[in-house]
């Protein structure tokens, strides 16, 4: 409940309130005489790849925004060099909030921590979706070039247990406006199978007749319940990354994604006395569009 009313709070009230007399200092592309881009010294796009944040930091005051395939929003805003707060819409149902703290340990090498907190909107409390990831991970590059690894720790309303995660992505430009970027989220664990039909068994293991006056015709008696499988998922993303030629401070994005949840046997039993083994593989792959934009310093005025 509280991460909900943070949600509200962030991305519905204060842009309203912080936005509405706010200074923008908007960001110049740099363009020779023929009109045409020069190569840019700085990529406006290396604080994250898809999902995954890299570990370098967004600077201080300057507001970062990103659509994923129209449906997901998410806003990221420098609080100081190091520190970032990012939060965001997936439509129609849920909300997240991410902070996290960079540290350049060595040239081309940042350290970073943070979490990420995803909660149900306006979703009853039987459909309701909770997930909380903390991680640390490590990037090692330029702007331009880099990749980052990172490991957390997931805990789910959809899991019995928390489990670890695993993430990588990486960027490697390709031209001074295109690049190739992509990551990898890893989790292995426990998960929850719901509503899941078993035979009742009486006190020697043997399945229960709903009418036991007639045992040639009856159906068994069944119940429907839960059981905990160790399954693995995976999400991939890969995505060339087109840098405007006008404005290089933003940029569209096309590629693939990938998701797939499998693991962990059982056997679903039915009343006419038949079953099925299942393993209950899902894999879906989708088209992956992304659009961003570095909206430059934002200096919001909160009347509090």
């Amino acid at each position: 409940m509280f991460l909900r009313v943070v949600l509200i709070i962030v991305l519905f009230c204060l842009p309203f309130q912080a936005f509405s007399n706010m200074n923008v200092d908007h960001l110049d592309t740099t363009v020779n005489d023929s009109g045409q881009l020069e190569p840019t010294k700085d990529n406006h796009h290396c604080y994250r790849y898809i999902f995954l944040q890299s570990g370098i930091g967004l600077p201080k005051k300057n507001l970062y925004y990103h659509n994923f395939n129209f449906f997901m929003n998410d806003f990221q805003y420098g609080i100081t060099d190091n520190f970032t707060l990012a939060a965001g819409l997936i439509l129609p149902f849920y909300g997240y909030i991410s902070p996290k703290y960079t540290v350049e340990v060595a040239p081309k090498q940042h350290l970073m921590i943070g979490a990420i907190g995803i909660t149900s909107m306006f979703l009853s409390e039987t459909k309701k979706l909770k997930a909380n990831l903390m991680y640390a991970g490590y990037s090692f590059g330029d702007e331009f070039n880099h990749f980052s690894v990172c490991m957390g720790y997931l805990n789910g309303s959809f899991m019995p247990e928390g489990s670890l995660m695993y993430n990588f992505g990486g960027s490697l430009r390709l031209a001074p406006t295109v690049y190739l970027i992509g990551e990898c989220w890893i989790n292995g664990g426990k998960q929850t199978m719901t509503n899941v039909s078993k035979w009742e068994l009486d006190a020697s293991g043997q399945k229960i007749l709903i009418d036991p006056a007639d045992p040639l015709n009856s159906l068994y008696k069944t119940k429907h319940g839960n059981i905990e499988l160790n399954r693995t998922t995976i999400f991939a993303n890969v995505q060339l990354r087109l840098i405007s030629n006008k404005n290089d401070t933003k940029s569209w994005s096309f590629g693939i994604a990938y998701y797939s949840n499998w693991g962990g046997e059982y056997q679903e039993q039915s009343a006419n006395g038949d079953f099925r083994n299942l393993s209950n593989f899902f894999a879906l792959p989708l088209p992956s569009i992304s659009f961003t934009q570095k909206i430059g310093k934002v200096e919001p005025h909160i009347p509090f």
